[in-house]
Order: structure tokens, then C-alpha cells, then sequence
């Protein structure tokens, strides 16, 4: 699996996690729990998506130099877990269509869409403002940056 919850969620993605595409606004109360099958892809769907809502908290906090140099350690240390995330993510083997379907229909794409809304405004807007002066933000983020369309893929 390359892609996880990213390649449908928006263009320009910070992360390449696996294959599987959003369906349903939000999770329905009604479905059925899902299988035992299914559960390893939607556990990684929520380890992403606590991974990526980290990071934009973090990025959130950056405003100047100094507040950008600090978030850096712990930006490098996301960006190492999420790249960890990944290999994970893409060891799995392909799900079944009806697998896939249990994911997109678990997956609230109205809250996905918000958190990578937060998530690429914060990362713009630090990269318009030239990472506020620091390299050690720059450093932490090239791990980031390297799997954004166009750039290490």
C-alpha cells in the first residue's frame, strides 16, 4: 500500500500512506462494526490521522523565530514517527474492496477535510514566511516536504 487516507483527502498531501479513499461524510451509527479484517487499515486510518492532527498542532504554534526553532525538535520527531507511519502503512498488504469500503465508510471526511485544511494553511503560511528565519524548523520539515507532489516521490 503507497497511500493512506491522503490520496483522495487532498492534492497536495503531506504524507504518502496508502491506497484507501474517502466515502461517507461521517461514520453512520447504524453499520455494523467492522471485521476483523478490516480493523489493521482502519487503526492505521486513525494512527494517521492522530499523526498528521500532531503535526498541525505543532505547526500551528509557529509564528516567529523563536516559537518556529522550538517546534522543530518536536516537528522532526512527528516527522520521524509518521515516516515510520508509513513504512508501516505501506507493508500492508492491498485490502479487499469490501475492506476498503468498511474503511471509507468509518472515516468522518468532514473532519479529515478540516484537519488538512489546519494542517496546509500552517504549512503555507510557514513556508511564505520563509520558515520565520529558522533553519532548524526547515531541517525538521524536509521530511514533509520530500513526499509532497513533485518533490521525492
Amino acid at each position: 500500500m503507497k497511500r493512506l487516507l491522503f490520496t483522495a483527502l487532498v492534492a497536495a498531501s503531506p504524507l504518502a500512506m496508502a491506497d484507501i479513499s474517502l466515502g461517507s461524510p461521517a461514520p453512520s451509527n447504524a453499520e455494523a462494526p467492522a471485521s476483523a479484517e478490516a480493523q489493521p487499515y482502519l487503526d492505521m486510518a486513525q494512527e494517521v490521522l492522530s499523526a498528521v492532527r500532531n503535526l498541525t498542532t505543532v505547526l500551528e504554534t509557529v509564528q516567529d523565530t523563536a516559537s518556529a526553532d522550538a517546534a522543530a525538535a518536536q516537528i522532526r520527531t512527528l516527522t520521524t514517527s509518521m515516516q515510520e507511519l508509513q513504512a508501516r502503512a505501506e507493508a500492508m498488504p492491498r485490502p479487499s474492496a469490501a475492506v476498503e469500503q468498511q474503511v471509507r465508510s468509518s472515516i468522518n471526511v468532514q473532519e479529515v477535510q478540516q484537519l488538512a485544511s489546519s494542517f496546509m494553511s500552517s504549512f503555507i503560511r510557514i513556508g511564505m514566511n520563509n520558515a520565520y528565519g529558522s533553519q532548524a524548523l526547515l531541517d525538521s520539515l524536509g521530511p514533509v516536504m520530500n513526499t509532497m507532489p513533485g518533490q521525492g516521490m
